[in-house]
């Protein structure tokens, strides 16, 4: 009964909250840009990313914010003062808290996976209006032994046109093929009509150039063209394409770093809220009396709205490689949650 009663509460006021938080932020953009989109509908799909945008971001601001005042509603209402009296531990009030904001974080988590995490990415190409077809040009990469070059990318009709392969043996070039459309399949990158031209060497040890056409040429084996556009021109992904990039990137023996920062930014860092959730709530007094309101609660937000700004920074930092993204994103919350259980094992030993 008592789980439920303050899992409601809270579920509540996070919500409230939740959607308070995001309305202002779509609300806000759609009154800056909102006179650039053309028709009614592409406004109103406009609004709808943004507030998806909006509830990523926003999320683990609203398991903190929506705690707070959940605990300072039942301390003014001596609530919490008559759930000790009643021999109710620390420990069992904070479980309805922290199982609901998991919960929540896990629900989020799972919504990382979806379209919903590249409600920004959508967003910009509505307000640009580039959402039907969007190109990416001259793109070099390194793979396996080889070098290649695309012309254009078309991902919305998984398409290559002007591609050339590079094959690459004691840092000379020994092979190339071109082709000039090649189609995603599946799993691999398929050209029809490919030239390959082959450097040969005769008896005398002269070099030629060997030319064969190819009825077909399967390359790139897993580059998904959404993955391929983001790794070599910073779209957005997924979270199961972004693992999937990271392997292909470290297959290729290149730098990970924004990657892997990516991907610790969806699973890792939106633990610090209820890391910090915890430790707010354990140190709140039990009595009204005890405390000042108006100055825990602004104590409360400007200490999350300080913490949140320092993570995105070291998340930032992370990203362009300024510092390992483990040390930068992975530790901080490590720390935080070190704490956070250490308070919670001294609750019993105080009110």
């Amino acid at each position: 009964m008592l789980f439920n009663y303050v899992a409601f509460h809270y579920l509540k006021n996070m919500l409230i909250i939740l959607m308070g938080l995001s309305g202002l932020f779509a609300g806000l953009d759609f009154l800056m840009n909102g006179t650039s989109l053309s028709s009614f509908n592409l406004k109103v799909l406009y609004v709808f990313f943004k507030w998806q945008e909006a509830l990523a971001l926003l999320f683990p601001l609203a398991i903190v914010f929506g705690g707070v005042w959940t605990k300072i509603s039942f301390i003014k209402q001596n609530a919490i003062a008559a759930m000790y009296s009643l021999g109710v531990t620390k420990k069992r009030v904070l479980k309805p808290f922290f199982w609901v904001s998991f919960l929540v974080y896990l629900l989020f988590l799972g919504l990382n996976f979806t379209s919903f995490t590249t409600a920004k990415e959508s967003a910009k190409q509505l307000f640009y209006n580039a959402y039907d077809v969007s190109k990416t040009e001259d793109l070099f990469f390194k793979y396996n032994d080889s070098f290649v070059y695309i012309g254009t990318l078309i991902p919305q009709k998984y398409k290559i046109e002007n591609l050339t392969i590079f094959k690459m043996k004691n840092r000379e070039v020994v092979e190339t093929f071109t082709a000039k459309e090649a189609w995603y399949n599946i799993s691999e990158w398929v050209a029809s009509n490919a030239l390959k031209k082959t450097v040969v060497e005769d008896a005398q040890g002269q070099k030629r150039l060997k030319i064969e056409k190819l009825t077909i040429l399967k390359t790139l084996k897993d580059y998904q063209p959404k993955i391929l556009k983001s790794i070599y021109d910073g779209k957005t992904l997924n979270l199961y394409e972004n693992i999937k990039a990271m392997n292909l990137v470290e297959k290729q023996g290149l730098e990970t770093a924004s990657l892997r920062a990516d991907i610790y930014g969806k699973v890792f860092m939106p633990l610090f809220s209820i890391a910090f959730l915890i430790i707010l709530l354990l140190h709140f007094p039990f009595h009204a009396r005890y405390m000042n309101v108006a100055m825990t609660t602004t104590k409360a937000i400007g200490g999350t709205l300080f913490i949140w700004g320092i993570l995105f920074a070291l998340l930032s930092m992370g990203k362009n490689g300024a510092l390992n993204p483990e040390i930068a994103i992975i530790l901080p919350i490590v720390l935080l949650w070190a704490y956070a259980l250490y308070a919670l094992g001294q609750s019993d030993k105080s009110i």
